[in-house]
């Protein structure tokens, strides 16, 4: 019954005090260095979760949309989370590729923070704005570069206020978190020292070498966490920390109903509850040619966040000969469903005519956004010179109100496929099970959504330029391996056609499912329960040993 460590639990009769405690420090550091060297490191810390956490996620200029979209949306699906947009001004927020975001608050205004988010942009280290994004030191020696569409950002290093804000609310917050290159924020805030971490995929090196008061930086992590610090290596493996954190604070089966909501993979699940690291896919050849392209996404009021962030994003990641851009109604700023403020590029009525369309899921995609007679029409009209026509979860039934529908197999948000086949009897929605992500019909593309909305965008990038194009954007987004896989699996009914009538080529994606795993088998459990034993009891003991 001994509160003491069993290697404390030594007889008085052969050990002096002293030399108890000079054995259990040593054995506590190498304990330390153990797990330093092999990127091992501590749970979260328990929070109390009976009232309201304040989720504060930083906004600023250069911005990487998804890595302050990806934790909104997440940490919104439960409404004991306040999740706010902060920034130096209230003035809307240049992302790096150019769409805009609204701040909530000022950090002088902001309420306290229990959770912190803070994610990446092109100022996250002077060296990215300097070595690719237009960056030259200015008259008061502060380092400014330029977003896509020429919009100004100064290296968040440079910026006192958003250095203070992060440094002060990290140090009062229960929980911080950063993706991708926002761990360089958190380094330059002093957050980091003595911490294990982790960053973009191919850039622990920098952050290392930038930094040496950090503790260790992990290489082969999706997310890393020590005392109450994540980070994460960004794109779409800020879903999967964020669910970890969702998981740790409110237990599996509120993590299970998140990761089903929004359409997690099988691999992002089996990252957040940390089961392996499978590393993202990458290109094997030269990126095809990226030919001029213009990609409308459509944009209401009550939309999910995910389902227009994501084709922009991965469209936006091909470069400047590709033109992506929000249509709205007016040019009047829109409110998503979880209350994130976003702007429109143009309206229905004077937008260019799309090659690419993106049509999102919404709140009122089954009801009053069918009976919006212009919006429709715009659709319509749009879909008859354009190269692919998509839709992401909800955005479905939007197609189907425009006519584009009739005969074609589709996919729709999981559980709403009965609303679909009752509203539009005239699909051919019978011949696809509603386990399908992506699905094909000729230039029709549709997905179940959210992670899947990044995953359909991607395939279009795949089908329409070519497959290294394609890996390239899954690397810089950190796909898992299985949502790359989904792209490859993807239902097209051309491929299914063909494969029927006798000829050998056939659809891979027969088996793609929207299930995700929510628990480790026990074997695995078991297992993992063993290595963490020998790692944190029997290893240290077996340095020491080799030491004396």
């Amino acid at each position: 019954g001994s509160s003491k460590p069993f290697w404390l639990r030594v007889s008085r009769s052969s050990a002096s005090e002293s030399l108890q405690t000079h054995f259990a420090m040593a054995q506590c550091k190498a304990l330390i260095a153990f797990s330093l060297l092999f990127g091992l490191t501590s749970a979260l810390p328990d929070v109390n979760t009976t009232g309201t956490i304040n989720v504060g996620i930083l906004i600023m200029p250069g911005v990487f949309i998804s890595e302050a979209t990806i934790p909104f949306e997440m940490f919104k699906q439960r409404n004991t989370m306040n999740v706010y947009f902060v920034a130096s001004t209230m003035d809307p927020v240049y992302t790096y590729y150019g769409a805009r975001l609204k701040p909530d608050y000022i950090f002088s205004d902001a309420p306290a923070v229990h959770l912190l988010v803070v994610p990446s942009g092109i100022g996250s280290h002077h060296s990215f704005l300097t070595s690719w994004y237009g960056g030259e030191t200015k008259a008061d020696t502060t380092i400014q570069g330029k977003t896509a569409n020429d919009q100004p950002v100064t290296y968040y290093g440079n910026m006192t206020d958003l250095i203070e804000w992060v440094r002060t609310s990290a140090a009062s917050a229960q929980i911080v978190t950063s993706h991708c290159w926002g761990a360089f924020t958190l380094a330059d805030a002093g957050v980091l020292d003595g911490k294990a971490a982790t960053t973009f995929p191919g850039y622990t090196a920098t952050l290392e070498a930038n930094y040496p008061s950090i503790g260790s930086v992990v290489a082969d992590k999706r997310w890393v966490t020590d005392g109450n610090v994540m980070t994460s290596n960004g794109g779409l493996a800020a879903f999967e920390a964020s669910l970890a954190v969702i998981r740790h604070l409110y237990g599996e089966e509120e993590a299970a109903a998140v990761a089903s909501d929004l359409v997690l993979s099988e691999e992002n699940v089996g990252h957040s509850l940390d089961e392996y690291f499978r590393p993202s896919p990458v290109r094997e050849g030269e990126i095809e040619t990226i030919s001029a392209t213009k990609v409308g996404i459509l944009l209401l009021e009550g939309t999910f966040i995910s389902d227009p962030t994501a084709p922009f994003d991965i469209f936006a990641h091909l470069g400047a000969a590709v033109d992506v851009y929000f249509v709205g109604e007016t040019m009047e700023p829109i409110q998503t469903y979880y209350g994130a403020t976003m702007y429109p590029d143009y309206t229905i009525a004077d937008a260019p005519q799309p090659d690419i369309i993106a049509v999102p899921g919404g709140n009122s995609s089954l009801t009053s956004d069918r009976e919006k007679a212009d919006v429709v029409a715009w659709i319509r009209n749009s879909a008859v010179n354009a190269a692919w026509v998509t839709s992401h979860g909800l955005g479905t039934f939007m197609l189907c109100e425009a006519g584009l529908c009739d005969n074609k197999a589709l996919t729709t948000s999981p559980g709403s496929f009965t609303l679909l086949k009752d509203a539009f009897p005239a699909i051919a929605i019978a011949t696809v099970g509603e386990d399908r992500r992506i699905v094909k019909d000729g230039n029709l593309v549709t997905s179940s959504g959210w992670v899947a909305a990044y995953e359909a965008a991607n395939y279009v990038i795949m089908k329409h330029f070519g497959e290294n194009a394609a890996k390239n954007v899954a690397t810089g987004l950190v796909f898992a391996a299985d949502n790359y896989q989904a792209m490859v699996d993807a239902y097209d009914v051309e491929a299914v056609t063909t494969s029927n009538a006798g000829v050998t080529t056939s659809n891979a994606g027969a088996t793609t499912s929207n299930t995700v795993v929510t628990t480790a088998s026990p074997e695995a459990s078991n297992a993992a329960k063993s290595a963490a034993f020998i790692v944190s009891h029997l290893m240290p003991i077996l340095l020491i040993a080799a030491l004396a």
